[in-house]
């Protein structure tokens, strides 16, 4: 993969490692790598958490919304996406026109547990650990869209990287058999 070609998109709930796989990730694709969050905070000049005590989760969706549209544009990109970017009607399949959607899942106390530790996140406010599982498992019809999944429950950065680069070489192997299969033989024999 290189630029010109098709993106990959993280989907995942908060806690599945998105942003620190889809650094590592793009480096080891040569790909450019962008998150929506900060596609948001670039645009709004504000945090996250701030967006969201201002103007609400219903302001910020709709600011998901437009940087979908934004997202059609890039090519040869790894996109890490916020845990409920995907989880709306219609997106997973947007995404999946814009290149091979990768889900990150895990084991529900391991992304809550790592969630967590990793800063202010306006989704975890004021929430149980009942609240959160309910939320996972409402999200999870979505991110099971995806094109692939791994579980990066008991796997490291470098690990979840691997499984990714081998999915997307499976991938291209078979999108490259399946052109082989669809063109006509050669007459000139």
């Amino acid at each position: 993969m290189g630029p010109g070609s098709a993106n990959v998109i993280l989907v995942g709930f908060m806690g599945a490692g998105k942003s620190a796989v889809g650094r590592l990730l793009a480096r080891r694709l040569d790909l450019c790598f962008v998150e929506t969050d900060d596609m948001i905070v670039a645009r709004e000049g504000k945090p996250i958490p701030e967006i969201f005590a201002e103007r609400g989760e219903t302001y910020f969706r709709a600011l998901e919304a437009e940087v979908l549209d934004l997202l059609a544009e890039k090519r040869g990109h790894v996109i890490a996406t916020g845990g409920g970017f995907p989880c709306r009607d219609g997106v997973m399949e947007r995404l999946k026109r814009l290149g091979t959607v990768v889900w990150l899942d895990g084991d529900f106390d391991r992304l809550y547990a790592r969630a967590q530790r990793s800063g202010d996140r306006p989704m975890l406010a004021g929430r149980s650990r009942e609240d959160l599982l309910a939320l996972y498992r409402q999200r999870e019809a979505y991110y099971a869209r995806a094109d692939a999944r791994v579980d990066t429950s008991h796997l490291g950065v470098d690990a979840v990287v691997g499984q990714i680069l081998r999915l997307l070489g499976e991938r291209q192997r078979s999108a490259g058999a399946e052109r082989m299969r669809a063109r006509p033989p050669d007459s000139r024999a």
